[in-house]
């Protein structure tokens, strides 16, 4: 699978992960399947403007322990 992905190299959470696509601080997008789609939608669609790769994970739970985190993740953003 992916392994596991550390805090100080990703940004983990919806708004965090927006500002940072934003300031183009971002070289890889991971979404968590089961997301509300009125939070991630928008994320993807800067990310497409931006030509950044978007994977898919398949829930928010496995997403958040691949990042870490004791809890569930929208998404997370592999930082430049």
């Amino acid at each position: 699978m992916f392994g596991s992905f550390t805090k100080k190299q990703y940004i983990i959470g919806a708004k965090q992960v927006r500002n940072a696509v934003l300031s183009r601080k971002v070289s890889k997008l991971y979404i968590a399947s089961d997301s509300d789609a009125k939070i991630i939608n928008p994320i993807i669609e800067l990310a497409n403007e931006q030509g950044l790769a978007v994977t898919r994970i398949q829930t928010r739970a496995e997403l958040g322990r691949m990042c870490g985190i004791a809890v569930k993740a929208a998404c997370a953003a592999e930082t430049v």
